[in-house]
């Protein structure tokens, strides 16, 4: 190992079944929906071996097909005409001395979507906490077949070039549902006793071990606290791991945190959480089975993060899931010396909700997601140099920027505001939203890198624009919150009434206390939204959010949802659904807002009003457009300038943008 390597313990080697390991580094299961679709096929390979050129040591693949019963877009393990696509994994990830692991997993009687999941399998027949989905009942006979249907799987996969495979047992899905006292409540010989529950998984390990061999690394993920009432809690996870390692080998360990219910929020870690939440009590269930790795795994996404937590070799991995999709050269620019250069996860979740309503893999820091040259990626240099103008500094526009100056172009941004990350600037200032911060400041860095020249706190017009003589302008001036039909149109430039964005942006960073009450208006449904309520509720004595919506948080994912209730409900924020606000005299008089029923039932009134803001739908803002195309200008539209949508979508619009121009 070079001396100069600045994490010695995370890129120091290890064996596992007798395969050597470059370092430390595994990329933890993803969905990636890549394999639904044969026109995405090539980018799945591409997906995988960019992570195992990009310096991973270990991936373990998204969840394989065991039976036919499960989802239909997964490989199918027990299917023979699956060999030669799974060949194209083992030597995208194998030939770059990267271990190839396939994950092994039912849902069992899990549903992340809405609706209920009439094929679930169970333990016993009792409802999923989250979706009611009812299971059928495993008998005797039906657990031995899926045991001798893994092996068989996995004896194929070894014969296809796997190096191993990963039972996952965690996160709520079938193995842990018969781990589980709470979902298990059999009276034969897999339920009952802690040693019984444990025996499917036990007996899925031991078959697979005979079906495969001494160097197949078997690997399992367990829970370590599933939040659940009556259920698996951190004494009962380092009981359950001892017993399994005590009945057969395995060659690591892994914890994952949250269930299928209310908490499965806890498995998927945001910036509501500190960052590496779970390591101390990864480090204590370690203990209970000395001699077997274990593998730290949960909002590990900085370098020194890493190495701070195999320093003192209690824990012998770290499982990078989010982390490498957004950066699959991570390990690379880490163990180079490049930690700046990385691109760092936001935890947002954009890429959960995009795998959970089974569509392609995304990332609101990484637009290129199994491209050929996504690892380390640098644009081509232009044939011609243009002079590029980009009209805002958000996400969108620093996108454009950075790339379209890589290509050699001269480039010239306008920015309104002082800094650079517009809107996504500000939410990184509120509440849960520090790391949406990393988007903007790697932009911003390449920008500087490749030489774009930046104008702010300056509102470009036409003229300033024109007087650049570009070839090409890139418009991303963001959009505006449009105003509420309820108030009347003589209030616009009060004090106590406006969009929400520019409300809150005075009160950051103030302590002292600023009134009585809060009131948002929520017509967004988004969590910038709610991380303004929850910077309202350090400042006021009540914090209360209306929406005519069945509830709050719809457009947003589900454990981001979970986490936004769970956060509101610890804070005391209250919030009143299927209601409209009504301003009446009463506000003017005695700060009283008052709000009705939108199906006509029973209003109220919320007094002592101090704050009032809306947050609702978005229109782009469009004023330049037609000057720059008169002047003959082509003009690009990207962010939500384009549309008002998710980020990730203004990132990728950005660097389309700035790489075709």
């Amino acid at each position: 190992m070079k001396e100069d390597n600045p994490y010695p313990h995370l890129f120091q080697p290890i064996e596992l079944a007798g395969r050597r390991l470059r370092n430390r580094i595994v990329h933890a299961a993803i969905n990636t929906h890549l394999s639904d679709d044969p026109s995405t096929y090539d980018r799945h390979v591409n997906y995988l071996g960019n992570r195992a050129r990009g310096g991973a040591a270990m991936i373990v693949t998204e969840p394989l097909r065991i039976l036919q019963r499960q989802v239909p877009s997964r490989l199918r393990i027990y299917d023979e005409s699956q060999a030669d696509f799974a060949k194209r994994w083992v030597e995208a990830v194998e030939g770059q001395d990267c271990r190839l692991l396939g994950q092994l997993q039912d849902p069992g009687r899990a549903r992340h979507i809405p609706g209920r999941h009439y094929a679930a399998l169970g333990p016993s027949p009792f409802p999923d906490d989250l979706s009611w989905s009812m299971p059928h009942v495993m008998s005797v006979a039906e657990i031995r077949d899926f045991v001798a249907r893994t092996a068989e799987g996995a004896a194929r996969i070894y014969r296809w070039g796997f190096s191993g495979g990963e039972f996952s047992a965690g996160h709520g899905h079938l193995f842990h549902q018969f781990l589980s006292p709470h979902s298990n409540r059999r009276e034969d010989d897999y339920g009952g006793s802690l040693e019984n529950r444990v025996r499917f998984l036990a007996e899925l390990c031991q078959a697979v071990r005979a079906a495969t061999g001494s160097d197949f690394i078997i690997g399992v993920k367990l829970p370590g606290n599933d939040g659940q009432p009556g259920s698996i809690d951190p004494a009962m996870a380092a009981q359950i791991a001892a017993n399994l390692v005590g009945r057969v080998k395995v060659d690591y360990l892994c914890y994952a945190q949250g269930g299928h219910s209310v908490n499965l929020e806890m498995h998927i870690p945001n910036d509501s959480y500190p960052r590496m939440p779970y390591v101390p009590l990864i480090r204590e269930l370690a203990r209970a089975t000395p001699g077997v790795p274990v593998m730290a795994l949960g909002r590990i996404t900085d370098p020194a993060e890493a190495e701070g937590i195999l320093a003192d070799g209690t824990l012998a991995l770290v499982a990078l899931g989010r982390t490498l999709l957004a950066d699959p050269a991570w390990p690379l620019k880490a163990q180079s010396g490049r930690a700046r250069d990385i691109r760092y996860c936001l935890n947002h979740n954009s890429c959960w909700e995009n795998s959970v309503g089974n569509h392609v893999l995304v990332c609101d820091n990484n637009p290129r997601i199994g491209q050929p040259d996504e690892l380390d990626f640098v644009p081509l240099r232009a044939m011609h140099r243009k002079r590029v103008v980009v009209v805002g500094a958000g996400v969108a526009g620093l996108e454009a920027a950075w790339t379209a100056a890589a290509r050699g172009h001269e480039v010239t941004v306008f920015g309104s505001s002082a800094e650079a990350g517009g809107k996504a600037r500000l939410h990184s200032l509120l509440p849960s939203s520090e790391s949406i911060a990393s988007i903007p400041d790697y932009q911003f860095a390449k920008a500087q890198q490749f030489g774009a020249h930046f104008e702010f706190g300056m509102r470009a017009d036409a003229g300033a624009i024109l007087a650049c003589k570009p070839d090409t302008v890139v418009l991303a001036t963001g959009a505006t919150m449009v105003w509420p039909d309820w108030l009347p149109a003589e209030l616009r430039g009060q004090r106590v009434v406006g969009d929400l964005r520019e409300a809150i942006r005075p009160l950051i960073g103030r302590t002292q206390r600023q009134g009585r009450t809060a009131v948002i208006h929520d017509m967004d449904q988004t969590e910038g939204t709610y991380a303004c309520a929850e910077l309202l509720q350090t400042l006021f004595d009540t914090v209360v959010v209306l929406t005519s919506r069945e509830r709050i948080a719809e457009d947003t994912a589900l454990v981001t949802r979970q986490s936004i209730l769970r956060r509101f409900y610890q804070k005391g924020i209250r919030y009143l659904c299927l209601v409209e606000p009504r301003w009446t005299a009463r506000m003017e008089d005695e700060s009283c807002l008052e709000y009705v029923h939108i199906y006509g039932g029973e209003g109220g009134t919320i007094p002592d009003v101090d704050f009032l803001a809306y947050a609702t739908p978005r229109r782009s803002n469009l004023e330049l457009l037609a000057p720059l195309k008169a002047a003959g200008i082509e003009v690009k539209l990207v962010g939500d300038c384009k549309a008002a949508r998710p980020t990730h979508f203004a990132v990728s619009e950005g660097h389309a943008a700035g790489t075709t121009a």
